[in-house]
């Protein structure tokens, strides 16, 4: 089953107080990445992504934090070394920085909604996804502008791929509740799900597992410092 977590960034100063106590759970090339951030929501979305997942591995699989090791795709996916039954993905946008785990191959994205210039639409989406767009009553659009981009870069994040995959050579298909994904008129035999977290971010996730958890689950500093052993 997909489960899918996330965090919200603190302020600023209870950032600063913690972040000592945050950093001792992360090996040194982590901390040392996190420190070049020039402000505290950079390193904040460094430190809380891969502490929650540390968190979450350590927690629900009974991985010793200290035993944890990631190596990464060629194209940057982060994957759990030495094990590959255990499938993770991480996003971040806005105020929020989010995961998804599962038994097979996972993405996750979110996004802030914000101001749409919506020529990237006509650049980036298939024929099929502009022409539904911009079908809808405007005040419609920036909401279905951000639904596809998220289930896009979900699937791109699934596929281990990133952007060498135009967005445009595959298209996602909404019926109703269900959400569909075809690649030159095949449907592909992945699963799309979608939350809102709150009205200003929205989150798509990419699976080849179809079941998903009804719920998105959110931690907070407490919760990761607790399920994290040492």
């Amino acid at each position: 089953m997909v489960e899918i977590y996330g965090i919200k960034l603190l302020d600023e100063i209870r950032f600063i107080e913690l972040k000592s106590l945050l950093c001792a759970n992360l090996p040194d090339g982590s901390v040392k990445k996190a420190a070049k951030f020039r402000f505290s929501a950079g390193a904040q979305r460094q430190i809380f992504g891969e502490l929650m997942v540390r968190a979450i591995i350590s927690s629900k699989f009974n991985f010793p934090n200290n035993q944890i090791m990631f190596e990464y795709s060629g194209n940057g996916k982060p994957y759990l070394k030495n094990n590959q039954d255990i499938h993770f993905n991480i996003s971040h946008s806005g105020d929020w920085v989010v995961c998804a785990f599962a038994q097979n191959q996972v993405g996750v994205d979110v996004e802030k909604v914000r101001k749409v210039n919506f020529d990237i639409a006509r650049r980036f989406f298939s024929a099929e996804e502009v022409s539904q767009l911009f079908s809808l009553p405007e005040k419609e659009q920036t909401d279905f502008f951000f639904d596809l981009w998220t289930f896009k870069e979900s699937y791109l994040k699934a596929l281990g791929t990133g952007l060498t995959k135009p967005l445009g050579s595959f298209t996602v298909r909404q019926t109703g509740k269900e959400i569909f994904l075809f690649e030159e008129k095949q449907k592909m035999n992945v699963f799309l799900k979608k939350f809102r977290l709150d009205k200003n971010h929205k989150l798509s996730v990419c699976s080849f597992e179809p079941e998903f958890s009804d719920e998105f689950k959110t931690l907070f500093i407490d919760d990761l410092l607790n399920m994290i052993q040492s």
